[in-house]
């Protein structure tokens, strides 16, 4: 294989992958249940950003047993149960604090490298020259950030 039709067809798959994140769809559908199945169910924003910045340590169904999470030193969080944690009420801005790295948690990283990267970082333009993350508004991040409380309130066990 020539070597320039290698790096062609890398960046063909990598400016795919752009796309298909820059396009963020309103409804995605993901397959669901046991390997295997074919079975596909919408999937919210709140959804994907956890399933995208969450899941590796919390695990799918955020119970804290995600592929990460027995390299860790502490066990992450079971996020099922954080309202019964807190008396019945759903701490909404304690998640948002975590999420946006108004309070730090070591696990999560330091503000200047989260473990999800610039996902929930408000950016006026590119950090850097070459491999910079692109600008990313108030609102935006905003509303990554409300997305990924609200599925977080909406797992809850009663």
């Amino acid at each position: 294989m020539r070597p320039g039709f290698r790096v062609g067809v890398s960046f063909a798959y990598v400016a795919l992958g752009a796309w298909l994140l820059c396009s963020r769809p309103t409804t995605v559908y993901a397959q669901t249940g046991i390997a295997g199945s074919a079975s596909k169910a919408p999937v919210s924003e709140g959804e994907l950003e956890f399933r995208l910045y969450c899941s590796q340590c919390h695990g799918m169904e955020a119970t804290g047993n995600g592929p990460v999470a027995r390299a860790l030193k502490t066990r992450p969080a079971n996020l099922r149960t954080l309202t019964k944690k807190h008396g019945g009420v759903f701490p909404e801005q304690e998640i948002r604090d975590f999420i946006d790295g108004t309070k730090e948690m070591a696990a999560h990283g330091a503000r200047e490298m989260p473990i999800w990267g610039f996902a929930f970082q408000y950016r006026g333009g590119p950090v850097g020259e070459i491999h910079a993350p692109p600008a990313a508004s108030k609102e935006e991040v905003d509303q990554r950030i409300n997305h990924l409380v609200d599925y977080i309130k909406s797992i809850q066990n009663p």
